[in-house]
């Protein structure tokens, strides 16, 4: 029975050459590699999202597993392929690793240079691309019908065929399988060689099949054994054909090549077109065919397809077989002249009479005598590959991490801010959090030994640490960084590494550690595969051999090989055990020792999988090992933490952040998941994106407000507009018994201002009355006081609100920040003249004898109408402003409110949004989040509809509006003044920016909180332009 995750998961990698594009966009030329790092086991894998199954039983046409054998291309599309690794004893099995490819058709039209070829080759053969299409993405493809052969040899011939020694064949060693596929599909490898399951080249999978398959046998899981090449059971009955038809063959090698191959996904028959060319170009030089007729060459090791502007160039490297290889070194550049003549372009493709080309010289080389013990560099990591996971490794040359510079740093400024962040009473820890989460290593010391200079004490004081942490740091870290350990230690602990160790540890962990701490281990790529075998079979004999376990020899191999030479080691061994070496080691040893050489197999197969597992072992069971928690993210927050994230979600089936956010708290919560943050997030606006997040479409806060620069209003002029008629008609609805409402609305609600005060002196010269006199008179409650407010100037209004809320007992401040807050310099001065007027009594004292303290002040600046009104933006200042907000708020114990109302009252719009800004980027909170934990009560709303005017005017009336409607009651004052006043500026912003914020509609709102004549007057000055014709 299958025991899932007890293996190591594959990875699903793209080979694409675009170093800058995504990992998961590819186009249909792109190979997809599979990769196990564990021995002797088989990948499975699908195309379709559906659940790998290494058991399937296969019927004709419906296959959705298939065995990898080497890289393969997929058809476009969004495609989920999902793998699993199984043991070839089929017990064991991995998790299933899912990876999305996002695949363009790179070659979407076939010959368009070249349309009379277009259809020269058959749809009947189908490619990867077009089976691995879904249904309904996909037309149905068009086959042609095979005869089938009369005499089927194949059954009767495989339990006799010769076998050698080894229990193979002579068709096992003619035939190299590499890239098959279990199924219907067969992707091509790199040698190009297409092979089904059965061991048949060629061909069509699905006609195959109908005259060799048994549809009451599975033809899964034993027939692989067959392609491994491990001897099949005795009572299989199926066996490797022979292949007999000379005449078939020599058909295909007659045939002529076509000028292009055909493209549009099909690569079997451009497979085929590279064939036929080679196959004619080497026919035609003598020198070539001798060279390949006599040469023997084994697998395939890599091949590459380079675009070189007009010509492919493909390279292909093949593996010398036993008794054949031999050392080689690359020839120095020579430096040719340039030639003056390009030679003429051949034209490759054969006439109908081939004429006689010259012999093309080749220079061979004999090989030399080969040395005695065979030391190859691994070249069969291609050039992306080697970029993407180095052997050697070094800390420097892996950079994806979440943490990244910070591009603004400013270390006397960091250390000023955490100082006061931690001065007095209290800590400020989002301070603490957004500087120190947010800089890298080495800005992080900087600040450090600033920190002492300036204030002659450390940030944060060291710990010690355990054996856990000695492993992990001393397995992990490349020869270079624990040099550095070794010569940072001594100055920090006036004692060496080694002696600590030497005292704190015995036996063989001891041993183990001293040799890792002297950073002396081979960094190397060359393999000496002599020496894995004897090192394999040493840790054998040395454990799972005798009786008991010899774990000096464990340490001696272990400790002291390279990662490439352990890794052959690793893979060595699994010839002599059916154990994995970490099996091995698991069973054979014991502790301490047996977490160390763990560690080293566990850092050589994956870093990142091997800190994964480290993490999920911190944050298992009750409780949270913070020291493995805070050692991992810090140390590889700029290294490898993305790589990191993803196995982990990989091996928990959930993101290291959730993990994170559900077992830690508070503050230590906070700094750890800034650490885990990717870098995208942290080029994002600072601060809080409820309070930054206010553009609206179509729409841009003006750099200097004026209450006629915007036009965007609900309310607009009545075209053929006569203010006499709608006087009659108004003196008409109100005269006698009763009073038309509907009149009333339908012209008063659809008038602009400047139209109303005309309708008003209309009324007065016709016939005589006062009107406003006669609506109060005619109409009663909220629907008499919006009427009243409705033929008032907008200045007069704004005195006539102003007065209403510090009349009589008690202060409506809300509204007399509303409107101080909100209007123009000019506006301001224009009120403050007209109050004078109407009231006979300045605004100020007014202001100041209902209001005290810094609110006071707040109001009394305001009205001045004062503000700069310009344009231009000192980002220095804005520096230097914002650092003031931060001493006089969070830096300081207590608040010194002067300098927010100076700030706030004597700044520009652009500058304040300025300041707003560099306030963000040095605290990571919007000022909107200091202001309220800094400040509190009328000030604070005071300095709230500041900030909220200077981002967008359109968002602080809507959030007026929904403050005036919510909860029991509606403050119809505030509903009234909003509407009416901005019904002419820029209603239709804040009827978008009321949805946005609050994802309701106004209309709506409006419509359930009033009623009657009142409602649908509001309701009227709140329909759109275009309804109103």
């Amino acid at each position: 029975m299958l025991k899932a995750g007890l293996l190591p998961s594959p990875t699903i990698n793209a080979l694409s050459s675009n170093v800058g594009t995504s990992k998961n966009k590819i186009d249909t030329q792109t190979f997809v590699e599979l990769r196990s790092d564990i021995p002797h086991v088989r990948i499975y894998f699908s195309v379709d999202g559906t659940k790998p199954d290494p058991f399937q039983i296969f019927k004709t046409g419906h296959v959705s597993t298939y065995l990898y054998r080497g890289a393969f291309r997929l058809g476009p599309g969004r495609r989920v392929v999902k793998a699993m690794a199984v043991t070839t004893d089929g017990l064991r099995e991995s998790n299933i690793t899912t990876k999305y490819f996002d695949v363009d058709d790179k070659y979407s039209e076939a010959y368009p240079e070249y349309p009379e070829y277009s259809n020269e080759y058959p749809d009947n053969d189908q490619s990867f691309n077009q089976i691995n299409l879904s249904p309904e993405r996909s037309p149905p493809l068009n086959k042609t019908k095979k005869p089938r052969h009369s005499a089927d040899h194949r059954r009767s011939n495989s339990a006799n065929q010769a076998r050698n020694d080894f229990g193979r064949t002579q068709f096992d060693d003619g035939f190299n399988v590499q890239s098959t596929i279990e199924g219907p599909i067969s992707p091509v490898n790199y040698a190009g060689t297409q092979i089904n399951i059965w061991g048949s080249p060629g061909g069509n999978m699905s006609d195959e099949l109908m005259h060799i398959a048994d549809p009451s046998r599975n033809y899964g899981y034993m027939t692989e054994q067959m392609l491994e090449r491990i001897q099949p059971s005795k009572n299989l009955a199926i066996g490797p054909p022979q292949i007999t038809d000379v005449a078939e063959q020599e058909d295909f090698w007659d045939r002529k090549p076509k000028p292009v191959s055909p493209g549009n996904g099909n690569w079997k028959k451009t497979l085929e077109h590279l064939f036929l060319n080679i196959y004619n170009y080497v026919k035609d030089e003598q020198e070539l065919r001798e060279l390949f007729g006599w040469k023997k060459f084994g697998r395939i090791e890599t091949a590459k397809l380079i675009d070189k502007g007009n010509t492919y160039q493909i390279i292909t490297t093949f593996k010398k077989p036993l008794g054949e290889q031999s050392t080689y070194e690359e020839p120095p550049p020579i430096q040719r002249p340039r030639p003056q003549r390009r030679p003429p372009k051949r034209n490759r493709t054969p006439p109908d009479t081939p004429p006689e080309r010259p012999v093309r010289p080749v220079e061979t080389t004999p090989p030399p005598t080969p040395p005695p013990i065979n030391i190859h560099s691994d070249e069969s990591i291609n050039d992306k590959s080697t970029a993407r996971s180095p052997r050697i490794y070094t800390e420097e040359i892996v950079q994806q991490g979440t943490l990244v510079p910070f591009a603004e740093f400013n270390v006397q400024r960091d250390c000023e801010n955490l100082r006061k962040a931690m001065k007095g009473l209290g800590t400020d820890d989002d301070m603490l959090v957004h500087i120190l989460g947010n800089r890298s290593s080495d800005q992080r010391v900087k600040i450090r030994d600033q920190y002492k200079i300036l204030f002659g004490r450390r940030a944060v004081k060291g710990a010690g640490t355990d054996e856990e942490a000695l492993i992990e740091i001393l397995a992990s870290r490349s020869n270079k960084r624990i040099k550095a350990i070794n010569d940072l230690y001594p100055q920090l602990y006036s004692r060496s590494l080694e002696k600590d160790i030497v005292g704190d540890t015995s036996g063989h962990l001891k041993k183990i550690l001293v040799t890792l701490a002297q950073g002396n281990r081979p960094e190397t790529n060359e393999i000496n595969e002599d020496e894995a075998e004897n090192d394999a079979k040493t840790l054998y004999e040395a454990g799972e051999k005798k009786w008991g376990t010899d774990e000096s020899k464990f340490v001696e191999i272990i400790a002291d090989r390279s990662n490439a030479q352990l890794k052959a080691i690793c893979d060595a061994y699994s010839h002599y055990s059916k154990k994995d070496i970490e099996k091995a080691i698991e069973s054979e040893t014991s502790g301490n020792l047996r977490r160390a050489l763990l560690a080293i197999v566990r850092v050589m197969r994956s870093r990142p999988g091997y800190f994964a597992q480290q993490l999920k072992k911190a944050l298992k069971g009750m409780g949270t090992n913070e020291d493995e928690l805070n050692r991992v993210i810090i140390s590889r927050c700029e290294v490898d933490m993305i790589q990191i994230k993803e196995e982990y979600e990989s091996l928990m089936k959930r993101s290291l952040e959730k993990h994170v956010h559900s077992d830690t708290s508070g503050s230590y919560r906070n700094i750890i998941m800034e650490l885990l943050k990717n870098p995208n997030e942290r080029t994002q606006k600072a601060g809080s994106a409820k309070y930054e997040n206010v553009e609206l479409p179509g729409y841009k806060q003006p750099e200097i407000y004026k209450e006629d620069l915007i036009q965007q209003g609900t309310m607009t002029a009545k075209v053929n507009f006569n203010a006499g008629s709608d006087a009659d008609a108004l003196r008409k609805a109100m005269k006698g018994l009763g009073t038309d409402e509907k009149t009333l609305i339908d012209i008063l609600g659809n008038r602009t201002t400047a139209q109303r005060l005309q309708i008003k002196s209309a009324f007065k010269d016709k016939h005589n009355r006062d009107l406003v006199h006669d609506l109060k008179s005619e109409t009663s409650g909220n629907f008499a006081n919006l009427l009243e407010r409705l033929m008032m100037d907008p200045v007069e209004l704004d005195c006539f609100e102003l007065k209403q809320g510090v009349k009589g007992l008690g202060t409506d401040e809300e509204t007399l920040i509303e409107i101080l807050a909100s209007r123009s310099n000019e506006r301001l001065k224009a009120i403050t003249e007209t109050y004078q007027k109407m009231y006979g009594k300045p605004l100020e004292k007014d202001v100041k004898s209902d209001t005290s303290g810094d609110f006071r002040r707040l109001l009394v600046s305001l009205m001045q109408g004062s503000r700069p009104e310009t344009t231009e933006v000192n980002v220095e200042e804005a520096k230097t402003d914002a650092q003031t907000l931060i001493d006089a708020g969070q830096a300081k114990f207590g608040t010194d409110e002067a300098r927010f109302n100076v700030l706030f009252c004597s700044r520009s719009d652009p500058q304040l949004r300025a300041i707003f800004n560099e306030f963000a980027k040095l605290t990571g909170k919007s000022v909107e989040d200091t202001v309220k934990s800094e400040t509190s009560g009328d000030l604070q709303k005071g300095l709230m509809a500041i900030i909220r005017c200077v981002r967008s005017r359109p968002y602080f009336f809507a959030e007026q509006l929904r403050k005036a409607m919510k909860g029991l009651g509606t403050k119809e004052s505030t509903l009234n003044r909003i509407l009416i006043t901005r019904s002419e500026i820029d209603l239709v912003q804040i009827k978008e920016a009321f949805s946005r914020q609050f994802n309701r509609e106004l209309e709506q709102d409006v419509s359930k909180e009033t009623s009657g004549d009142y409602k649908k007057l509001l309701l009227e000055i709140l329909k759109d332009p275009s309804k109103r014709n």
